[in-house]
């Protein structure tokens, strides 16, 4: 059957199918901060693998390669992706209203990213014979941490209103928003 041929389609329709089935048998806290904990390890990740090639291409004179270009793409999307998913956590992990980052809507757009980044991160030659093995020990060290310190604020949920608090003066600034409390 011709369908078949289409191997990433298929992947990707079937990641779709099984979000809807999640979206339908798991609460939507462990299902939303669960995907934001894989999707700050991912681009953490990512950000590390792509940090010398985003580092070479912002030390070129004139304007990078297309190689090069596409790493800083992917470096800044992680970096900003990393940066969502860390606030998305630390908003709903200090107490604050779970709507706003907790529904399938934005669930999905992890899904999405996640899809995305793994990608990135695994494209041929990423791991390749021209990466010295110092560099894929780091790569697994740094994932490893990630995944540590990710599942810590999954599995145990600590309170950090006290860590959002001390953020308050950076990030009360210019902005219309009733304190819930």
């Amino acid at each position: 059957m011709q369908f078949f041929r289409y191997r990433a389609l298929i992947v990707i329709f079937v990641i779709v199918a099984l979000y809807v089935v999640v979206v339908r048998i798991t609460p939507i806290r462990p299902r939303g901060e669960g995907l934001r904990a894989i999707f700050l390890i991912l681009s953490g990740w990512g950000m590390f693998a792509y940090w010398r090639p985003f580092r070479k291409a912002m030390l070129t004179e004139g304007w990078p390669s297309g190689p090069y270009l596409y790493a800083v793409m992917i470096f800044l999307f992680c970096a900003g992706i990393n940066i969502n998913c860390a606030t998305a956590l630390l908003w709903r992990l200090s107490g604050q209203p779970a709507h706003l980052v907790n529904n399938p809507i934005y669930d999905f757009w992890v899904v999405l990213g996640i899809i995305a980044v793994a990608i990135a991160v695994t494209v041929p030659d990423l791991f390749g014979p021209d990466v010295p093995p110092r560099d894929k020990l780091q790569l697994g060290t740094v994932w490893l941490i990630m995944f540590v310190m990710v599942s810590y604020l999954v599995l145990v949920r600590p309170d950090l209103g006290d860590f959002a608090d001390a953020l308050r003066p950076l990030t009360d600034r210019g902005y219309e928003y009733e304190d819930p409390k």
